[in-house]
């Protein structure tokens, strides 16, 4: 599958006690910080199958701490009775599912993985990843470095770690656009392979919040266009609610996946941008900017207006004023 790439082939017929010898590189990974075989010591598992490894390249002395990189990649063909339990591993792991069935057991929730289906987890926090028919096919993708975290936990937001073949169309181009840069000698193929695992993994977050909201995409995006016609209004939970037809819990949860923001949050945003527009844009008294922006007492909105920029909006208006 991976013919065009220096890969290491590994028959493997036995639980998971041993290590694998050590070649050159090791020395280089453990000099700067890295252990070369943390991700087999963190790990309990039974190995069935075959692996082909993809070769590790020398890579600056600072990447791995510094630098989001790729820690291991492997296409494995597992059979019946392969698993692996993983936990303290400081790694995240993509495994993408090319045939057969496996199943992830991860955050107390059971997954089950067909082809094209894809995980993302933390392999920091408990995971176990089992063959779940005669035989299981996988890509796993190793990464770690300075940048991933964040993208993580903008991944994990929904609370569900897999995605479906239909919505991750774009993971296998990727995916060899990373390998090529892996692969291919040049002076700057770090900053290419980072490149190309940011690309994969925002496209991978992107296809998440497509996939978790598509449903009630379309009356969210209503509600939104309403708030910002009518925030001089006093819209409470209930009113918006009423206005989107969603249940105020289900509200809640759906708007901050789309916005980022719970409601009552993006309509005291909506109103203190238009407060900061008419403070630098007219000559109108506090007064009358917070009955124009939604909020008429004038005392909160002071306040509110200085809690959140640090200043009052008279000191504002005389900074940023045209």
């Amino acid at each position: 599958m991976y013919e065009d790439y220096p890969m290491i082939h590994y028959d493997f017929n036995t639980a998971g006690d041993g290590l694998p010898d050590e070649n050159p590189y090791d020395s280089i990974m453990k000099e700067n910080g890295a252990d070369p075989y943390e991700l087999v010591r963190a790990a309990d598992y039974r190995l069935r199958g075959y692996a082909d490894v993809l070769t590790v390249f020398p890579m600056p002395d600072d990447v791995f701490r510094k630098q989001m990189h790729l820690q291991s990649f492997s296409h494995m063909y597992t059979l019946h009775d392969y698993y692996t339990s993983r936990k303290y591993a400081r790694s995240y792991l993509l495994l993408y599912t090319h045939d057969g069935s496996g199943i992830l057991e991860y955050r107390g929730r059971s997954y089950t993985l067909k082809k094209g289906d894809l995980f993302w987890i933390d392999c920091r926090l408990p995971a176990v990843y089992r063959t779940a028919s005669e035989f299981w096919e996988h890509t796993d993708i190793h990464i770690n470095g300075d940048g991933i975290g964040p993208l993580y936990q903008e991944f994990a937001k929904t609370d569900n770690p897999v995605l479906h073949a239909g919505n991750i169309a774009a993971f296998e181009p990727d995916l060899r656009m990373m390998l090529e840069a892996y692969v291919t000698p040049d002076a700057r193929r770090t900053l290419r392979t980072e490149h190309c695992l940011q690309t994969l993994l925002v496209h991978l977050i992107l296809a998440e919040r497509e996939n978790s909201s598509q449903d009630g995409n379309g009356k969210m995006q209503k509600l939104v266009y309403y708030m910002h016609e009518h925030y001089r209004e006093a819209l409470s939970m209930d009113d918006l609610a009423d206005i989107s037809g969603f249940s105020k819990y289900h509200l809640s949860r759906e708007f901050r996946k789309i916005t980022g923001f719970p409601p009552n949050e993006y309509l005291i945003r909506l109103r203190l941008e238009r407060a900061k527009f008419l403070l630098t844009g007219t000559s109108l008294p506090v007064y009358r900017v917070a009955e124009l922006s939604g909020i008429e007492n004038e005392t909160y909105f002071s306040r509110l207006f200085h809690q959140r920029m640090k200043m009052p909006p008279a000191e504002y208006r005389k900074i940023h004023a045209q």
